[in-house]
């Protein structure tokens, strides 16, 4: 006789297999989850210490790039105003060398002017003289003698005060 196994019967290899199970299952409780459990906390805490060093320079960075705008447009700003230093500078330097070229100018128009003044007393002296020697050399020749040097400087000196040669 062959006996059918009932899936609910209890038999011996049934029990032995559950008493291997817990023994199987205490060992594995008490030798290998603690260690295992122990490397996943410890990953665990490398993660949580990996996710806050990359918040924490994340911060950083960013940190570092508002500092980087603040340093670029402070330096804008320093390089604006250099710019508009030099230009303030290079028009007083063209301010400047405007007036002097005028005052220069300035300067060579009344040379010029004194210039033209003593060359005109120059021509009215020589003029002068010119007209005293013809006038002496009409009056010579209408007299057809000649005069003491006296009464021949006053001769020229009255023919030219009627002759007018400062027009």
């Amino acid at each position: 006789m062959v006996l059918a196994s009932n899936p609910l019967s209890l038999n011996a290899t049934f029990i032995v297999e559950i008493i291997v199970f817990l023994a199987l299952l205490w060992l594995l409780s008490r030798y290998v989850f603690p260690p295992l459990d122990k490397a996943i906390r410890a990953r665990q805490q490398q993660i949580a210490q990996a996710l806050g060093e990359a918040e924490a320079a994340r911060k950083e960075a960013e940190q570092a790039r508002v500092s980087e705008r603040a340093e670029m447009a402070d330096a804008r700003a320093k390089a604006q105003e250099i710019l508009d230093r030099a230009q303030q500078l290079g028009e007083q330097l063209r301010d400047e060398l405007r007036q002097k070229g005028e005052q220069e100018q300035q300067a060579m128009l009344e040379r010029a002017r004194a210039e033209l003044a003593r060359e005109r007393e120059q021509a009215v002296a020589e003029l002068r003289r010119q007209a005293a020697d013809l006038v002496m050399l009409a009056t010579t020749k209408v007299l057809q003698e000649e005069l003491d040097p006296a009464r021949q400087r006053r001769l020229i000196d009255q023919a030219l005060k009627e002759v007018d040669l400062s027009a």
